[in-house]
């Protein structure tokens, strides 16, 4: 937080991980103690940085976070519910419905703190983030930083080099095996893909994630012809 304003990539990509882990069913009491633990000690030590001082609780760049753990705190509940209530199992609609209304709820407080300018806006390089002529339009000051500029493939190539080509070979394999772990690596992949295609300074995101997938690849193809080899040696 006190070195670089692309955190806010990684404080909104993991309640996107934890959220993806809720729709897959695949809560559990350790995503539950590690989400809540990562986002009041998060909350409360990046508060404590002078130039940051309240905007993880007053722009929008947080507010995922905040509102994925409002939304993991109702899942605990209704999890706790189903395992102390008897029969529990036939309230399963209107523990949906719960849900459902404390989500919109949340959507709406966060609308209205917004629209009161209580919670501050994007700022103009979010917004040219999912709208790529905005800046151009509204801020041109923004669009003629070079570092804003999108990525050309070439830019793609000399940086990554040989490992632009691992690295979907090693998402396919995450994806053909998935678990909490590797759900984090693929949704890491794809955002970080797109905003390094749409900002060239956000290459910086994208090369973490390119050098461990190209890992993966080089590992499991490794694995397999040594796997091979042995058992050629052992038949002989």
């Amino acid at each position: 937080v006190s070195a670089w304003g692309g955190y806010v990539f990684i404080i909104n990509l993991i309640p996107v991980h934890v959220f993806v882990l809720l729709v897959l069913r695949r809560y559990s009491l350790r995503l539950y103690v590690s989400y809540s633990t990562f986002f009041i000690l998060g909350l409360i030590l990046s508060m404590q940085i002078p130039f940051v001082g309240f905007q993880p609780v007053r722009t929008s760049e947080h507010m995922l976070a905040a509102g994925v753990f409002a939304l993991i705190q109702a899942y605990a509940f209704i999890e706790y519910l189903y395992a102390k209530l008897p029969r529990a199992g036939d309230l399963k609609q209107l523990f949906f419905g719960l849900m459902i209304m404390i989500g919109l709820g949340v959507l709406a407080v966060v609308v209205i703190l917004t629209y009161t300018g209580y919670i501050a806006p994007w700022s103009g390089r979010f917004y040219s983030l999912w709208d790529t002529n905005y800046a151009k339009i509204h801020i041109p000051i923004i669009a003629s930083v070079s570092e804003h500029q999108p990525t050309t493939w070439t830019s793609f190539f000399f940086d990554l080099h040989l490992l632009i080509c691992l690295f979907p070979v090693g998402a396919w394999f995450c994806i053909r095996e998935l678990n909490d772990e590797r759900v984090f690596i693929v949704l890491y992949a794809v955002f970080a893909s797109y905003f390094a295609g749409v900002m060239i300074r956000l290459m910086l995101t994208l090369t973490p994630c390119v050098c461990v997938l190209a890992a993966i690849a080089l590992s499991k193809t490794l694995d397999y012809y040594a796997d091979t080899e042995t058992s050629d040696m052992n038949s002989s």
